[in-house]
């Protein structure tokens, strides 16, 4: 056997068709475009069809949702709103005051009950939390 050698005028890659893998190449990119254009026209059809047999939603719905909020509800000066919460608290805390004035129970700044603690030298009976509210 004898191998063939390619004459330059021919080209190396004379077996390969070019032209007929382009054109498949372009077959498959229009079949491609025509299939997803039919899946979407169909899609739309389809959900415009469920659109139209879903019922009215109930006025009693529409009525009792809440209203929708106006603009971004965001914190305009977060650190002047921590600033006074902490003042409030720290008030709550080194202020004097009865929390229930017929059981003969008082509010003392915490420097004053820990210091009153600690020179009685034991806790005293704890009793459930009381819930007071700034004044």
């Amino acid at each position: 056997m004898t191998e063939r050698t390619p004459r330059p005028e021919e080209g190396i890659d004379r077996e390969i068709d070019a032209r007929g893998i382009f054109k498949v190449g372009i077959w498959l990119a229009a079949v491609t475009v025509a299939s997803f254009l039919f899946a979407w026209g169909f899609y739309r059809a389809l959900a415009r069809s469920e659109a139209q047999r879903d019922a009215p939603p109930s006025p009693l719905v529409e009525a009792s949702r809440p209203p929708a909020a106006v603009g971004p509800q965001l914190q305009p000066v977060p650190e002047r709103e921590l600033a006074a919460f902490r003042s409030a608290e720290q008030r709550v805390l080194e202020g004097w005051g009865w929390t229930d004035r017929a059981a003969g129970r008082a509010q003392v700044p915490v420097e004053r009950a820990i210091a009153e603690v600690a020179a009685a030298g034991a806790l005293p009976e704890f009793m459930p939390p009381l819930v007071v509210e700034p004044q």
